[in-house]
This record gives C-alpha cells, sequence and structure tokens, in this order.
C-alpha cells in the first residue's frame, strides 16, 4: 500500500518578504520614492512636495531625541520650504541643485529609518499630525 503513494516534496522553508502583520512596504514607499524621482522634471507638482514634507515630518515626529536622523529631516523640512516660498512667488514648483541634493540624499536616510520604526509610533505620530492640521489648517513645517 506504500508503495503506490507519491512521495511528498521535502518542505524548505523560504524568507519572508513581508512578515506577517507588518504594512506593505511597497505602499509606505512608493509616494517619497515618486516624488524623489520627480525632481527635476516637467511632471514635478505640489503632491510631491508634500509626500516629501510627510516623510521628513514623520521621521521628526518619531525619532527620539538627538538621533543623527533628525538633521537630515531638518534640512529636508527647510528645503521644502524654501520650494513652497519660491511656488507661492513664481506660480510653478521647482527644484534647484541644492535643494534637490539634500532630498534625495534625506529620502533615502529617512526611509531606511522609518522602515525600523514600530507601527505603533507610526500610527501615533500619524494621528499627532491630523489633529495638528485639523486644529491649526496647517502642518508646522
Amino acid at each position: 500500500m506504500s508503495g503506490n503513494k507519491k512521495p511528498r516534496k521535502r518542505y524548505v522553508q523560504k524568507p519572508a518578504v513581508l512578515p506577517a502583520g507588518l504594512r506593505k512596504d511597497i505602499a509606505f514607499e512608493m509616494p517619497g520614492f515618486q516624488a524623489s524621482e520627480a525632481m527635476g522634471k516637467n511632471h514635478f507638482r505640489e503632491q510631491h512636495v508634500y509626500d516629501l514634507l510627510s516623510n521628513a515630518d514623520m521621521t521628526r515626529r518619531t525619532a527620539p531625541d538627538g538621533h543623527e536622523i533628525l538633521p537630515v529631516a531638518q534640512a529636508m523640512v527647510e528645503a521644502i520650504a524654501e520650494i513652497q516660498a519660491r511656488a507661492q512667488r513664481t506660480g510653478t514648483f521647482g527644484v534647484n541643485g541644492d535643494e534637490m541634493r539634500v532630498l534625495r540624499e534625506g529620502i533615502g536616510k529617512t526611509m531606511v529609518f522609518l522602515r525600523t520604526v514600530s507601527n505603533f509610533d507610526i500610527s501615533r505620530a500619524s494621528l499627532a499630525a491630523i489633529r495638528e492640521f485639523n486644529k491649526t489648517g496647517v502642518l508646522r513645517v
């Protein structure tokens, strides 16, 4: 009876790309990546600026005091503030070389940092940002 059974394959554990229960990294990281790719091109729009700002703001809200990523996030916020001020003056969104360098380097570093932050901390920081926006009508820059 056992001779006519089909032999089973040996179980080989496969590495998990996304551990069960964690956020989907692609959905979390794609807006910042797309915004960094759009910088310096004709299709750089206001939404890209907001995506970069939300990345930097989330990093500032979740990083502990004195962490090495805080100056990087602050430099990103200042570059975004310059982009927004220039957009109000000229009516178009554009990025100069220094801002592009700061934002391109910063987006990679902040994404690496945000991958290590727990879902709970990200949820708490995003709710704080939403409460601030609902209260004041703007996010602090």
